[in-house]
């Protein structure tokens, strides 16, 4: 019996690819740091070190730049680049029934800016960002103790290959979600092994009743 659905927040609930690669190379640039734009994007929804750390920045800059790119890249959500990926209209009509919950690799704050401007402040119970935990596996099991759930009792729905890994690790059910904002192809959610793939969350809402058995 499904009992809470944990969320990946920019690519799954955001749709912030472009705001997210712009600040990074404006970040990047302001460092006078040259860089392949292309490897940047493979990249994207890494937490902000291990971007830096794979495209060589030097250490030393890891945390100016970080809060760099998260005064670029919040500017960007309070100037309105970024949208829904999909109708959160599902979510409001399952957060009746289930937790809902964030575990994001962006910084908390941001999601919470996030969340403001896309008009969906109560929503979600709680929000986990990046700066709340060393990984999303390890998270999900110290929160499924906290609230009481078994990990087969909750969901983890996530737009990266790694958001699958991530769900397997901790034993819950994994749905990868793939649509026009999400950060990773579909052949490699798909190379993940998640029980179930989604494009939407009317989607996410026909495999939660499938696995309560919810006509």
């Amino acid at each position: 019996m499904i009992k809470a659905i944990f969320f990946d927040f920019d690519g799954t609930i955001s749709d912030a690819r472009d705001a997210s690669f712009e600040s990074f190379v404006r970040t990047l640039e302001d460092y006078k740091y040259k860089f392949s734009k292309k490897k940047l994007r493979g990249l994207l929804g890494n937490k902000t070190y291990v971007i830096f750390e794979k495209l060589g920045l030097d250490k030393k800059y890891f945390r100016s730049a970080r809060r760099r790119f998260y005064r670029y890249f919040t500017k960007a959500v309070i100037n309105g680049e970024i949208k829904l990926c999909v109708s959160v209209k599902p979510l409001l009509d399952m957060k009746k029934d289930y937790l809902l919950v964030v575990i994001s690799n962006s910084e908390t704050r941001f999601i919470r800016a996030s969340i403001k401007k896309l008009e969906l402040k109560g929503l979600f119970r709680k929000v986990y960002g990046a700066d709340r935990f060393s990984s999303k596996d390890k998270l999900l099991k110290k929160l499924f103790k906290k609230f009481g759930i078994k990990p087969l009792e909750a969901v983890y729905v996530g737009d990266r290959f790694s958001d699958v890994e991530f769900a397997r690790k901790a034993g819950c059910v994994a749905v990868g979600i793939h649509n026009k904002c999400s950060w990773s192809s579909l052949v490699k959610i798909k190379k993940e092994g998640p029980g179930f793939i989604i494009r939407d969350f009317y989607g996410l809402k026909k495999v939660v009743g499938k696995l309560n058995d919810v006509e």
